[in-house]
C-alpha cells in the first residue's frame, strides 16, 4: 500500500510519526512515537451519519487501555474531517502523560487533514 500521507513532527522532544492509507471507503491512520510503528490502542472513528446536521462522530474501542481518550479523540475528529470511517492504530511507547501532546498533535493532524480535504 502506498500512504496517502507520511509526515512526522516533534512535540514535547518527542518524533511523533503519521501515516495515512486510503482503503476501500474508509481510511487507516497510524500514529506512533517509534519510526517502525505498533499496534497499541486500536479504535474505529465513524463520521456523522447525516451530512448537514450537527451529530456527532461515534468512535468504538477494538481493544488497548493506554491513551484511550487521546486515542478517541483523534478516530472521532479524523473520520469527522474526512467524512468516512477511521480505523486508529495509535502506539505511544514513551509518553507517560497524554494531555501533554494532546493540543500539539490534534493541531498537527488537523492541518494534515484539512489540506488532504481541500485537495480533493
Amino acid at each position: 500500500m502506498i500512504p496517502l500521507v507520511k509526515k512526522d513532527c516533534i512535540i514535547d522532544n518527542l518524533k511523533i510519526y503519521l501515516v495515512l492509507f486510503k482503503l476501500h471507503n474508509s481510511f487507516l491512520l497510524l500514529i506512533s512515537d517509534q519510526k517502525e510503528m505498533g499496534i497499541g490502542n486500536v479504535t474505529l472513528g465513524s463520521p456523522p451519519l447525516i451530512n448537514g446536521l450537527k451529530s456527532i462522530s461515534a468512535s468504538y474501542s477494538l481493544f488497548g487501555i493506554n491513551k484511550k481518550l487521546l486515542s478517541t479523540i483523534i478516530s472521532e475528529k479524523a473520520s469527522h474531517i474526512l467524512k468516512k470511517p477511521v480505523l486508529l492504530l495509535l502506539f505511544l511507547k514513551d509518553i507517560k502523560k497524554e494531555e501533554v501532546i494532546a493540543k500539539p498533535l490534534m493541531s498537527f493532524l488537523n492541518e494534515i487533514l484539512m489540506k488532504l480535504v481541500e485537495k480533493d
